[in-house]
């Protein structure tokens, strides 16, 4: 089985994608930490990417792409993909390489959550995990961009057939409950 998770930030992608990795034994590809990692080196390219995350930027495409190749799709057990893709040219471009390398997305899980519940939430999560990213300019750049460049995604994989829409606001276990439910309803885990 192979899944995109999609949904505002805070809306809890990237701990369903654990529990959902977990449960059906997926590769877990978080491009969001696949960054983290880059930055954390503290390479060159790191820098440039720290400098975009401080102000709230989007990595660019081709920065993105450049991350996420160093992962391989076509895993025994499939994946979940977490954190991309972002806009529409993304998503194309995921086809693509989809195609080239032999998978088939089955299934986008889109959390749906109100604006202001994902402000709230990602203020919390700044408290907590003290992370630079997380300032209110760059959390409402953020949430503008998703807006305009990742709803269309998700109309995108709507076209297909492939959206699966879950309410992210109930807590973690309720939210995990209703994905596998939707998972399992339409037989795409046995």
């Amino acid at each position: 089985m192979n899944l995109i998770i999609l949904g505002p930030q805070g809306s809890g992608k990237g701990t369903q994608a654990k529990l959902l990795a977990d449960k059906y034994n997926l590769n877990h590809i978080s491009t969001g930490e696949l960054i983290r990692q880059e930055v954390a080196s503290n390479s060159p390219f790191g820098r440039v990417l720290q400098e975009k995350i401080n102000t709230g930027e989007l990595i660019s495409d081709s920065e993105l792409f450049s991350v996420l190749e160093k992962t391989p799709l076509n895993q025994k057990n499939g994946f979940i993909l977490d954190g991309t893709p972002r806009n529409l040219f993304q998503a194309q471009e995921l086809e693509k390489v989809f195609k080239r390398v032999g998978v088939k997305l089955d299934k986008v899980v889109l959390l749906t959550l109100s604006h202001e519940e994902s402000l709230n939430r990602m203020r919390k999560r700044a408290e907590i995990e003290h992370r630079t990213d997380d300032n209110d300019e760059a959390m409402q750049k953020r949430l503008e961009l998703y807006q305009n460049e990742t709803v269309p995604v998700i109309d995108f994989y709507r076209q297909q057939g492939k959206v699966i829409e879950v309410n992210g606001t109930p807590d973690i276990d309720t939210v995990f409950r209703d994905i596998v439910s939707k998972l399992e309803d339409v037989k795409y885990v046995s």
